[in-house]
């Protein structure tokens, strides 16, 4: 019997999100999986928000790092809906929760989440698009939309909420707009005067930038005066990074494939590549060899080496390691599972050749 007929990978890693039509789905969550790096971003946020009232971010991490699932992760933590808010606690963990409750209280109304996905096309008329189809604009104004009706209509909007709740601003792909401003040689101001709003916000307003690579990338082939401008803006959001690496990739293969193998026994290959990746990392828990175990039937080599290729070799992250776990490629994870009997595990050979034939 092939081992496709008993290994799968969960429904959940066979797609990316996309945050303006996954934002309100209820099943979006389901089997969601928050990396403690993605947990400590929330709580970071959170912080910033208590302690200094900045209410400008931008999540900055490579392709496929989770940023967008943590988007739904958020916008569920601050929901009317109990049942949501719930859900997603038990997804960042309850510490975590408690951290951002005490930042944005979702009160009896919870937080309204306004998603935008970035274009390479004027940001104030993709922005102004989202605020009318989520409600908080009838029509275009008569005079266009422009910076100052974008924010003041999104300040009106946050302050009509009752209670401690307000809105979230969610931009993601917002490198999109900014590829399309150094195109064309357009200003940040609108940006800029989101951030400053958000920060004058008093709580109620919180604007979340979403990027592949760092602001000033963007802008490294306009002139020295431009990248200077740009990078004043960059520096009315506080950048948190976005990205999972080591052993919680490990952790998150684990979690992806689905097998009736009985990993209750670790295997000497799994000891062994626990112990060298050990002896070379301080501080890699003790729990190695058994996520190792669970990522069966990739062999424990090839587990370990899947993140650091992939974000050598694909210039991404987890969407690259999912890609390969659900890739039918020749030699590819997916082939492996057609053609083997459960008799041997996909093995570093294996991965090479996958490798060599498809790159």
């Amino acid at each position: 019997m092939p081992l496709s007929d008993s290994v799968y990978v969960e429904r959940r890693f066979q797609r990316s999100i996309r945050i303006d039509t996954d934002l309100q789905d209820p099943d979006a969550l389901t089997g969601f999986i928050c990396p403690e790096s993605s947990a400590a971003v929330l709580s970071t946020m959170a912080n910033h928000i208590i302690e200094s009232g900045q209410a400008a971010f931008t999540w900055t991490g490579p392709y496929g790092s989770g940023k967008s699932s943590l988007v739904i992760a958020l916008s569920a933590l601050t929901a009317k809906s109990k049942a949501q808010r719930d859900q997603s606690k038990r997804a960042v963990g309850a510490d975590t929760a408690e951290i951002v409750w005490g930042a944005l209280p979702p009160g009896k109304h919870g937080w309204t989440t306004i998603p935008v996905v970035g274009q390479r096309a004027s940001a104030r008329k993709v922005i102004g698009d989202a605020l009318i189809q989520n409600g908080l604009a009838r029509q275009d104004p008569e005079e266009g939309w422009n910076d100052t009706n974008i924010v003041q209509t999104l300040l009106n909007a946050a302050n009509n909420i009752p209670g401690k709740a307000g809105l979230i601003l969610f931009i993601d792909e917002m490198g999109k707009f900014l590829e399309s401003a150094a195109r064309d040689g357009s200003d940040l101001y609108l940006f800029q005067q989101l951030a400053e709003i958000a920060s004058r916000s008093n709580g109620k307003l919180v604007v979340i930038g979403i990027l592949h690579q760092a602001f000033q990338e963007y802008a490294n082939r306009l002139s020295r005066d431009a990248r200077d401008e740009w990078s004043k803006i960059q520096g009315r959001f506080v950048d948190l990074a976005v990205n999972t690496a080591g052993e919680e990739q490990i952790d998150l293969l684990a979690r992806a494939i689905h097998s009736d193998h009985d990993s209750s026994s670790v295997s000497h290959q799994s000891l062994v590549t626990a112990e060298t990746i050990r002896s070379h990392k301080p501080g890699v828990s003790e729990n190695l060899a058994y996520l190792l175990e669970n990522t069966w039937p990739l062999h424990p080599v090839v587990a370990a080496l899947l993140g650091p290729i992939s974000r050598r070799r694909f210039g991404q992250n987890q969407r690259s390691l999912f890609g390969f776990l659900n890739s039918a490629e020749p030699n590819g994870f997916q082939d492996f599972l057609r053609m083997s009997d459960g008799k041997e595990t996909y093995s570093p050979s294996r991965l090479w050749d996958y490798l060599r034939v498809n790159l």
